[in-house]
């Protein structure tokens, strides 16, 4: 059984399944190099296809996520494309004249200079005044006629998948945990809802509660852009600077947010909705200060989470939970769920935002496939890998090596070896990985990583500065050998974190071993706790650095530059090595070095 899954959404993707199981998976971003492209995945669908080696004649099912959607912000590719003052422009030419003003304006008056060419034509929606409920269903029909030209597919091969149930199959299906769980989605905007409440139980997902009420991820959304960020981008910004603020500052914003929500039902629910997000917080936050600002906002949705996870297990007599959805990428607020005293596990499956709504179209369309054919559902495989996107073979990368004519300005090292790259990593180097896979979703788990030796807490300072270009107070994380757990991280219902998609408290022994890799003002981490089964080519090469240094640990952070897709090819490696500062570029034959006789760590 081949099923393709495609998702028009932030970070358009595209997934495949054949025979159950998850065997390719991609975001558009990474092959069109515009970070969160939104346009139908033309070249993710094109990988997933040709990795498999499959025509798209041989698919049994096309899956469409999403039914209901507005075709505006694809018009504009508007999370890719806007900038921060896009975004502000947008608050006060659109937004303001229609909520505070009564005042009819058009979308694409506003923003015609910001019509993105698509796969298909949507200039219809430009000419014609329709309901809004006509827009969507034209969109819908457009969508799928765009799989059809694209494939060449029966139109009865396509079926179509709610926002929120792939949420909510990607969630208990990525997660290795069956029987009864407890599932929750909450996100800034979906279909028909903003946050649900299901369980899984008798082999089917039930859900019991949704509601358009719940606006966790609008309310980061809008904070976030009021503090000079992109919203729907750096919303982790704003939860890395969250912990530097200090308890009068916090205290100070936090009369703003401490009263906003409460429980109602199963759900969470806006107390008293402004009548315009932005501009109401922007006068009540008149005065605070930046760093308190994100410390209050992170406390509130820490605080009202945590308090409708605990209801929920009380309520529904439930100990395992699964979180999904954009919300579900706040580390810190799923660390103090993971933390409530009846949740006995805890799972988030990576990239649990839009990125992985493919994946959820697959998983939905396996369930329905189980449901009608009488087959068990708990053989249902979890998502044991994320190394789902392309590879290159040797001649590919000797042949983007030779095209950049990098032989003559760097020295080329080959018959690389563990200890060959350990020697650099214990002399400060940046090295940048590519091997095998590429990875699927938001995090590098070692194929197109950037690592270095996690012992100097000045490498944190070298890779904001001269690597990744970023906010100086982000932090950095680590891939922990298993074997080394227990000793690294606090831990005690052995909650797993192959995928980072978990915050932790660490030990007094990590924190003085890998300074560079935890949080500087909290010591928490975000690790990815690695198996050898998971990537022994990784795997052996944190080994040979735990030989050398009795660290059983590397700083690990996603190879590319700031506001660029993580690296996919070998020209995608070279150009962020040629534009940054980082020391080796390794391949797994052959390295591409930088040379200097200057302290690696002068900064």
């Amino acid at each position: 059984m081949k099923i393709l899954s495609i998702s028009v959404s932030h970070e358009a993707n595209a997934a495949l399944a054949i025979d159950g199981q998850i065997v390719a998976a991609a975001a558009e971003e990474r092959f069109t190099r515009l970070k969160m492209d939104m346009r139908y995945p033309k070249l993710a669908i094109d990988f997933c296809l040709k990795s498999a080696g499959i025509e798209p004649s041989q698919l049994d099912y096309v899956v469409l996520v999403t039914e209901d959607d507005d075709p505006t912000q694809y018009m504009v590719n508007r999370i890719a494309t806007f900038s921060v003052d896009d975004f502000v422009r947008e608050q006060h030419q659109y937004w303001k004249p229609r909520l505070l003003e009564n005042k009819e304006v058009n979308y694409l008056s506003v923003f015609s200079d910001k019509i993105f060419e698509n796969y298909y034509d949507m200039s219809i929606f430009m000419k014609e005044t329709m309901s809004p409920e006509k827009r969507s269903e034209l969109y819908l029909d457009m969508r799928k006629n765009a799989i059809i030209r694209h494939l060449d597919v029966d139109p009865f091969k396509i079926k179509t998948v709610k926002h929120e149930r792939s949420h909510s199959y990607y969630g208990y299906y990525a997660n290795h945990l069956r029987g009864r769980v407890l599932v929750i989605t909450m996100e800034g905007a979906g279909e028909y809802s903003n946050s649900t409440i299901s369980i899984f139980e008798d082999n089917n997902l039930k859900e019991i509660s949704n509601t358009k009420e719940n606006h966790i991820g609008h309310l980061y959304k809008f904070i976030t852009l009021l503090l000079g960020m992109k919203p729907s981008q750096h919303e982790y910004k704003v939860m890395g600077l969250a912990p530097y603020a200090n308890t009068k500052e916090v205290e100070k914003a936090n009369r703003v947010f401490q009263n906003l929500f409460e429980i109602d039902g199963l759900n969470i629910r806006l107390k008293e909705r402004p009548q315009d997000f932005y501009f109401w917080f922007l006068k009540k936050l008149e005065g605070c200060r930046f760093d308190g600002i994100a410390g209050a906002l992170q406390k509130t949705v820490e605080d009202i989470t945590v308090k409708m996870v605990k209801h929920c297990c009380e309520e529904l007599d439930v100990s395992n939970v699964v979180l999904s959805g954009g919300v579900a990428q706040n580390i810190k607020a799923c660390q103090s769920i993971g933390e409530i005293e009846n949740v006995k596990n805890l799972c988030v499956a990576p990239t649990s935002g839009d990125g992985s709504l493919s994946i959820g179209g697959c998983y939905y369309m396996i369930d329905r496939i189980c449901e009608q054919n009488g087959i068990e559902k708990n053989s249902i495989k979890p998502l044991e890998s994320v190394y789902l996107g392309p590879e290159y073979s040797k001649d590919e990368i000797d042949n983007a090596i030779s095209k950049h004519d990098l032989s003559g300005k760097y020295r080329l090292a080959k018959n690389i070896t563990d200890d060959f790259i350990v020697e650099h990593l214990c002399q400060d180097k940046v090295i940048a990985r590519f091997s095998g896979k590429m990875e699927f979703g938001q995090r590098a788990l070692g194929n197109r990583s950037i690592i270095a030796n996690p012992s100097n807490i000045k490498m944190i300072r070298k890779l904001n500065t001269k690597i990744k270009f970023r906010d100086f107070w982000m932090p950095f994380t680590p891939t922990i050998l298993d074997s080394h757990e227990n000793r690294y991280i606090i831990n005690p219902k052995q909650l797993r974190s192959p995928f980072m998609t978990l915050a932790f408290n660490t030990t007094e022994l990590f924190q003085e071993k890998a300074p560079a890799a935890i949080h500087p003002a909290d010591d928490t981490a975000r690790p990815q706790i690695l198996e050898r089964t998971h990537n022994p080519k990784y795997y052996d090469l944190i080994k040979a650095f735990e030989q050398r240094t009795g660290i059983g640990a590397l700083l690990n952070t996603s190879m590319n530059l700031h506001g660029e897709p993580m690296v996919c090819s070998p020209d995608d490696a070279i150009h962020t090595f040629l534009n940054s500062e980082i020391d080796v570029l390794l391949f797994d034959h052959i390295a591409i070095m930088r040379d200097s006789d200057k302290n690696p760590l002068n900064v």
